[in-house]
């Protein structure tokens, strides 16, 4: 018998759920060897398609380099963000 192309499978689902997680650890990867960049605040997580960043930068630069970094490996529309950027912190 064929599986429907219409109806999801468990192994498709967990396929794509590890895809979504290489792609969460690459993005990790990415920011934690930019320079000048304290990303302690910072998280990365999976909301089904979406992959969600999550923190406190201090500069708007930071926020780019992040976003530019997270959209190349999953897409500019995959890309949510939850970031501060607290200029405070620099002042």
């Amino acid at each position: 018998m064929f599986l429907s192309t219409l109806q999801p499978t468990a192994s498709f689902a967990l396929a794509h759920d590890h895809g979504m997680l290489m792609e969460k650890t690459a993005i990790e990867t990415e920011i934690s060897y930019l320079r000048n960049f304290d990303g302690q605040n910072l998280t990365v997580d999976v909301a089904g398609d979406f992959i969600i960043l999550e923190g406190v930068v201090t500069c708007t630069g930071d926020h780019a380099r992040i976003m530019r970094i997270a959209r190349e490996i999953v897409g500019y529309d995959r890309v949510l963000s939850r970031v501060f950027v607290n200029t405070v912190a620099n002042a």
